[in-house]
């Protein structure tokens, strides 16, 4: 099971190294998945809220707009999808990609979420995070997380938020960093 670091606890070599684990994850991985059967078919590229998510995000919230932005008076103590959505209709990843969610981070200066879980679809924890105490007192707005967490194509993309006290009237601007490992011509040629 992976745990969350804080930023100011990993050197650029660190982080470079780290990236590049993610990366050779999800190249694994689509390889696996039959998306591609050498590495040069395949690119990736950060992931687009909107794009690479879906049209189902919440209309008008930030994730539809692509800005990580969670819906405003949302998870006062409860679990909520940032996207704005039911669990039963969270995000479907689009054939042809795999996502490796690699960093979380809280932008706002008082920051309501105390953890963030990725779930397949309802049923299963692919992993948990409680980021109060690393985002409280930051130095930096955000957390790594020690291993991926890798969503297949055609997974239910589920993650929710732990809030403390609902968000404010902007929403929170919890985002994610995630790469898309897809075949080249998908959207990069």
């Amino acid at each position: 099971m992976s745990y969350a670091i804080p930023t100011n606890e990993l050197t650029l070599g660190d982080i470079k190294g780290y990236k590049e684990r993610c990366l050779a994850a999800g190249i694994t991985r689509a390889k696996a998945k039959g998306i591609a059967a050498v590495d040069e078919e395949l690119v990736w590229r950060e992931m687009l809220p909107s794009f690479d998510l879906g049209a189902l995000v919440l209309a008008g919230s930030g994730y539809a707009l692509n800005y990580y932005v969670t819906p405003a008076a949302a998870a006062a103590g409860a679990w909520a999808s940032p996207f704005g959505l039911a669990a039963a209709i969270d995000p479907l990843l689009p054939v042809g990609r795999v996502a490796v969610f690699y960093k979380v981070y809280d932008a706002d200066a008082n920051p309501q979420t105390t953890a963030v879980r990725f779930l397949l679809a309802a049923a299963t924890t692919k992993a948990n995070f409680f980021i109060q105490c690393l985002l409280d007192n930051k130095l930096e707005p955000e957390a790594w997380f020690s291993e991926p967490v890798v969503y297949d194509p055609q997974d239910t993309v589920n993650i929710d938020f732990y809030g403390r006290a609902a968000t404010a009237g902007g929403g929170e601007e919890l985002g994610f960093g995630c790469f898309i490992i897809e075949r080249v011509g998908a959207v990069i040629s």
